[in-house]
């Protein structure tokens, strides 16, 4: 979200039911992760199988991993890690997710010997019925890696990697491992346990590496940001616009009243988004944003925590939007510094979108207005504010048409 985020889309209602904001979340919800059922092409029985969690990494940042590994990290996350390259390199390299047929060579140490390692990335496809099935609602997997395995030239046996979301404010990853059809089940079972030191090791490499190489490198440099001199009111006025690809219009008109609770607010942006409270919760959700509806947010912009609170405002009434409202999706919101609300001036927020020109996203222009008050706790304030921006609405197509797809059209 942001200092002053809440969009008012009001429009016309749609014969829908609505779906409550409370809906189970697939894309972090550990119970959907891990679903095994019978069928043909998996009828082996798991030859290895580990369990753990990592603190303080977020799904996201392995999901980045799959397909942006390198051997500085691989080497970095674990000492049993000699080299890495890539055979076939991924077809798409800066989204979250595998790219299937992508292919790497490893050379790590385990089960006593030093190993050559082929790991090639299988089609999600394959995995039906053994992950959550929303995982097949979106360009990519978000949920789980699938990989047939060849140690020392034998013969491939099979890995499944699924990891969900969970700890307290969801910022930790729960892994489950399991190799199946493995010819050498001692093998199989000291590979795991060495996948499972690796994925535990790179903690710290692959959560930088999500920010730095994947937020600010690749997501900040898809739209831009302006800021305005201060004004008689002493206000700041801040530009952002930015094409979205891969999301609709309609998915974005929907996901504001749908945000519903943390684990869902930070799939939006895994690192600056913290936590998420509905004070007013929509009437009725559907379609469009409510007016009146009020959110409490705890986020970073930039290096500094705000705990805001955000409400839907009627673009109608006074106050009115900073700017006029000229696309047929938008939303108006007043905004607030929660602990500040009452003793500084109050703060607003358009978003307006409309499709792009090539029909495969929308083009999303965000205008905030913002005290200038706001550089005394913060001097880089209005260039973080546009930064995060970025940040946050270039996720959307990461997670967005899955939720909308199960929620709201129920595939």
């Amino acid at each position: 979200m942001a200092f002053a985020f809440l969009l008012s889309s009001r429009g016309r209602r749609t014969g829908l039911c609505p779906l409550l904001a409370s809906t189970v979340v697939g894309l972090a919800s550990a119970s959907a992760a891990w679903v095994t059922l019978p069928s043909p092409a998996h009828a082996h029985a798991a030859t290895a199988l580990a369990s753990f969690t990592v603190k303080d990494a977020r799904p996201e940042a392995y999901s980045w991993f799959w397909d942006n590994a390198d051997e500085a990290l691989f080497k970095a996350a674990n000492l049993e890690n000699r080299s890495f390259r890539w055979l076939q390199a991924p077809a798409t390299p800066q989204h979250l997710g595998y790219s299937a047929g992508a292919r790497y060579e490893a050379s790590s140490y385990f089960g006593g010997t030093l190993h050559k390692v082929v790991v090639s990335y299988l089609e999600p496809a394959t995995q039906q019925g053994r992950v959550a099935s929303d995982n097949f609602l979106g360009a990519k997997p978000y949920s789980f890696l699938a990989a047939e395995v060849s140690i020392d030239g034998k013969p491939p046996f099979t890995v499944l990697v699924q990891y969900n979301a969970v700890g307290q404010g969801y910022g930790d990853s729960q892994f489950r491992i399991e190799a199946t059809a493995a010819a050498d089940p001692a093998l199989a079972n000291a590979y795991v346990s060495h996948l499972g030191r690796t994925l535990r090791g790179l903690r710290g490499g692959v959560m930088k590496g999500l920010d730095e190489r994947y937020f600010n490198g690749v997501l900040k440099k898809r739209g831009f940001y302006s800021i305005g001199k201060v004004d008689k009111n002493l206000n700041v006025t801040l530009t952002i616009v930015q094409e979205i690809r891969g999301i609709t219009p309609e998915m974005l008109n929907w996901w504001w009243d749908h945000i519903g609770n943390t684990e869902r607010y930070r799939l939006w942006q895994p690192i600056d988004h913290v936590t998420f409270e509905w004070t007013v919760p929509p009437n009725s959700p559907d379609l469009m944003y409510d007016i009146g509806a009020v959110q409490k947010v705890k986020e970073y912009v930039g290096k500094s925590a705000w705990t805001l609170t955000i409400a839907g405002a009627d673009p109608h009434a006074a106050p009115l939007p900073p700017v006029p409202i000229t696309d047929a999706g938008y939303f108006y919101a007043r905004t607030n510094l929660s602990l500040l609300q009452s003793v500084l001036p109050s703060n607003s927020l358009v978003h307006q979108w409309k499709p792009n020109a090539t029909g495969d996203g929308v083009v999303l222009t965000s205008t905030f207005v913002n005290t200038a008050l706001a550089l005394v706790l913060n001097t880089n304030f209005f260039n973080d504010l546009g930064s995060h921006g970025l940040r946050e609405f270039q996720m959307l197509p990461y997670f967005l048409p899955r939720l909308y797809r199960r929620e709201q059209l129920g595939e």
